[in-house]
């Protein structure tokens, strides 16, 4: 590794740790129903303050071998490994749009960055309250689609506006007649409205083949994880298995990895 990728990597990281857990305290409180500005970091189970040294991301928690100082009582996995992913997410971004380095002064790889790292923010934010309350906030999905198009048309995207506006109508109604389906013939609610508008917005940043191999990726990995889940645990059919990570984990995939993937499986 030269030296601009290793300075590139080690920057990256270390912003998207913070970043990350700055989106852990947004998850959480959304899922709570938290206020934002009154109070800093603090344990959820003893309410006690959270102390410079314990909050720092990834190593306090191993510091603390996963429990609050203050009242032993157990720290979620969730807070690590998303700070984690969205380190891991930053620097693959980093990688691929600054290098070589000179590109920081382009304007245009700057903003593409930007568009892309606020995309993969709601997808993060989305994963996180999902595993906390199957919910996820229209905040970082129906409010934040109209950004995809609108960046779509300024060119920071790799897809063309038509792609966008195309990609966010299949990405939600093709989640919505599967649905409709499924509550027409068995009577029951199989999935959420959160998840429509979750691939709504992937839709509108990865387009309508985005969409489709997205949905491909997230339903073959939830299959065998959701169906694993369900038979380590002993619980019924009717477990109720978030499916916004697995939608984040194929665009993820998707982004990364088109190149590859669109050809394997399209030709």
């Amino acid at each position: 590794m030269d030296s601009q990728t290793l300075y590139l990597v080690c920057f990256s990281t270390l912003f998207g740790l913070s970043w990350g857990s700055f989106l852990n305290v947004i998850a959480y409180r959304l899922s709570f129903d938290k206020p934002f500005m009154t109070k800093r970091s603090y344990c959820p189970s003893c309410q006690a303050l959270i102390a410079w040294y314990d909050n720092i991301p990834m190593m306090s928690w191993v510091m603390l071998r996963g429990s609050c100082r203050k009242c032993s009582q157990p720290i979620s996995l969730i807070y690590p490994l998303m700070e984690l992913i969205t380190a891991v997410i930053t620097v693959l971004l980093a990688l691929k749009f600054f290098l070589p380095l000179e590109q920081l002064s382009n304007v245009q790889a700057v903003a593409s960055f930007l568009a892309y790292f606020y995309f993969f923010t709601c997808l993060i934010v989305s994963t996180t309250t999902d595993l906390y309350v199957l919910a996820i906030p229209q905040l970082f999905t129906l409010w934040s689609l109209p950004l995809g198009i609108v960046f779509s048309l300024l060119g920071l995207l790799t897809i063309s506006v038509w792609e966008s506006m195309t990609g966010a109508l299949f990405g939600y109604g093709i989640l919505w007649l599967v649905a409709y389906a499924f509550k027409r013939y068995t009577g029951k609610d199989g999935l959420g409205v959160g998840d429509m508008e979750l691939l709504g917005l992937i839709g509108a940043f990865l387009g309508p083949i985005g969409v489709w191999l997205t949905l491909m990726i997230s339903s073959l990995v939830g299959s065998v994880i959701g169906g694993g889940y369900v038979l380590l645990t002993k619980q019924g059919k009717g477990t109720h298995i978030p499916f916004g990570p697995f939608l984040a984990f194929g665009a993820t995939l998707y982004f990364f990895l088109q190149d590859i993937l669109v050809p394997i499986l399209f030709f």
